[in-house]
């Protein structure tokens, strides 16, 4: 077991980055590894995986606080965007069944969820989805990926004083219940290797258990939404999050309101792997 680690910080803090990953190996082959990042300017991951026997999650979690404090009523909308990302849950031939799937909720104070999203594939090819799903959502046999899409939700008017709270929670899951085989089918490999996503033929992961004497290929699973790449060194070009807010008479405020003019935001993640 990985214990939770919760982060915290915001425009105060000295700190534009924070990440918390973890990586559990078992006797018998099995292994789990989950990892979330992201920064004050918004850019976010959460994803995680596993061999053989495993159920692991990674998770982002992002707390807005918002006042108005314009001395009028005000309405105000939330723009963000979803980055791309993918799932896979792979048997590579041998026994047993897998699954991964991402769950991402937006709530308004803590209770009225403003946008929900979540999809699941089997290590079977079925398919489970729930919300709205992301652009580009495709599925190819037991893979599954999307394209990045952008959101506008209404928050709402404020009046003067008033204050609301957002919060965005991305949950990246995988679960194996996988037997062992003496053979390997091809496969994607363990995310993260040398070797990226493995292939010529084998399921780099699972031979890995053959070298070291485990006994056989197992299956494995995937999944990863947010942005696993870098980010601009100033974090600031084409923010992920920001509030746009106009009088509600209609009439408009010049400009938006940045994240980092908003006050505190609190930025955390929880990641765990349990191993049966």
């Amino acid at each position: 077991n990985a214990d939770a680690v919760t982060s915290t910080f915001g425009p105060a803090s000295d700190s534009a980055y924070i990440s918390g990953n973890e990586y559990v190996y078992g006797a018998n082959g099995s292994s789990s590894y989950a990892n979330a990042w992201g920064n004050q300017y918004g850019t976010y991951f959460a994803g995680a995986s596993g061999d053989g026997v495993f159920n692991s999650f990674g998770r982002f979690h992002r707390t807005l606080n918002l006042s108005n404090n314009n001395g009028y009523n005000t309405d105000y909308s939330l723009n963000f965007f979803i980055y791309y990302g993918s799932m896979s849950a792979d048997s590579n031939g041998v026994s047993g069944t897998g699954w991964g799937s991402y769950d991402l909720s937006i709530k308004l104070n803590g209770t009225d969820t403003l946008y929900s999203s979540m999809a699941r594939i089997h290590s079977d090819g079925t398919l489970q989805t729930s919300g709205t799903q992301l652009d580009g959502a495709t599925q190819s046999g037991n893979n599954y990926y999307w394209n990045g899409t952008h959101v506008m939700l209404n928050l709402g008017t404020l009046a003067d004083g008033e204050s609301l709270s957002i919060d965005f929670d991305l949950v990246s899951t995988p679960f194996g219940d996988f037997g062992f085989s003496n053979s390997c089918n091809g496969g994607y490999g363990e995310y993260g290797g040398d070797d990226g996503y493995g292939g010529e033929g084998r399921d780099e992961a699972a031979a890995a258990f053959v070298e070291s004497g485990y006994g056989g290929c197992t299956g494995s699973v995937y999944v990863g939404l947010g942005d696993p790449g870098d980010f601009a060194e100033n974090g600031q070009q084409s923010p992920t999050l920001n509030i746009t807010s106009s009088r509600s008479n209609q009439v408009p405020l010049p400009g938006t309101l940045a994240l980092l003019s908003l006050g505190f935001a609190a930025l955390g993640f929880t990641r765990k792997t349990l191993k049966r």
